[in-house]
């Protein structure tokens, strides 16, 4: 086992007494840095919770995003997430960390099986058939309420001219998002299509 010490980045802003030496970490070398992140975040976490109980005011929870790790000795060299950590600490060393600090949001309430939206990912590459898909979903599932959120990847909205006219308006509605990748982050156009749907009507299923 190796045995660590978290350093937060002086520019971060933390909204309350955080003491790394109350906090270690013992961890197996074969474990990941993305592991370690994710455990640092909890402990985090947690000592928001404590700090808040202890003061027993209005502050909130807080909770720690990482977007780097690092050793200390070396704080040029950002840690690749897949590595494992015996690949770069030893017993006794310190990791820095620099992240985005913010205040918890509380978890939903569970829904009712019958009270969500099901929604179906329609994915592959160019010429695999997904507009084909598309229009015989629209023209034989009458049933259903349909709302379309499509993903363009090029700058010219090439699905949203090839789905036929009759069976455009057998959707509820189709939102075109432009160019963009979802994979790193929330696309705000994703985002701002789904509230879209979701305040205006229910429908009972989504593409």
């Amino acid at each position: 086992m190796i045995d660590l010490t978290v350093w937060l980045h002086p520019s971060m802003e933390v909204p309350f007494k955080f003491n790394p030496q109350e906090h270690p970490f013992r961890v197996s070398p074969s474990m990941l840095i993305v592991d370690l992140m994710d455990e640092c975040e909890l402990v985090f976490e947690t000592a928001s919770k404590q700090a808040s109980e202890q003061e027993g005011g209005p502050r909130g929870c807080f909770e720690l995003q990482i977007n780097v790790l690092w050793n200390v000795k070396d704080h040029k060299k950002a840690l690749n997430p897949n590595d494992k950590i015996g690949d770069h600490f030893a017993s006794g060393d310190t990791f820095g960390v620099y992240g985005d600090v913010m205040e918890a949001v509380a978890e939903r309430p569970r829904k009712a099986e019958d009270q969500k939206i099901p929604v179906t990912i329609l994915t592959g590459f160019l010429g695999s058939g997904k507009t084909t898909l598309l229009n015989y979903i629209l023209q034989e599932q009458r049933e259903m309420k349909i709302a379309i959120i499509e993903n363009e990847f090029g700058e010219i909205s090439i699905d949203d001219a090839l789905l036929k006219k009759e069976k455009k308006a057998m959707a509820e509605k189709i939102v075109v998002m432009d160019n963009g990748c979802m994979c790193c982050t929330i696309r705000g156009d994703l985002q701002k299509g789904s509230w879209r749907r979701s305040s205006t009507t229910s429908p009972r299923a989504a593409a």
